[in-house]
């Protein structure tokens, strides 16, 4: 995982999705930076374009969305995810309560 000028800034992918991944950082990155990414999946090595979509707030791990990944490495990466179930979110997403009560009314 590199950024312009050509530096690691992580070695390490948390989570891998059709879309994006999840980066341990090594260094702060900021939302927008674009990176040359760099994964093996299926025996295939992936070189994509990412672009970073949200920092945690404690700066260690990075959201990135891929922005240029040609087919072959698409379809390599829907057989090495395929069987695989989707990441369980941490935490639920908060009701707005109000809404659903407006919702209801409505109705």
């Amino acid at each position: 995982m590199l950024l312009e000028p050509f530096r690691a800034v992580g070695r390490e992918l948390l989570d891998l999705s059709h879309h994006g991944a999840q980066l341990v950082c090594d260094v702060a990155l900021v939302e927008g930076d674009e990176l040359v990414l760099s994964f093996e999946v299926c025996g295939q090595i992936v070189d994509t374009i990412a672009e970073v979509r949200n920092v945690a707030a404690n700066g260690r791990s990075a959201g990135l969305r891929f922005k240029d990944l040609d087919w072959h490495s698409r379809v390599a990466l829907f057989i090495g995810l395929s069987g695989i179930p989707p990441r369980v979110p941490r935490y639920r997403p908060k009701m707005d309560y109000a809404r659903s009560v407006q919702q209801i009314a409505i109705a």
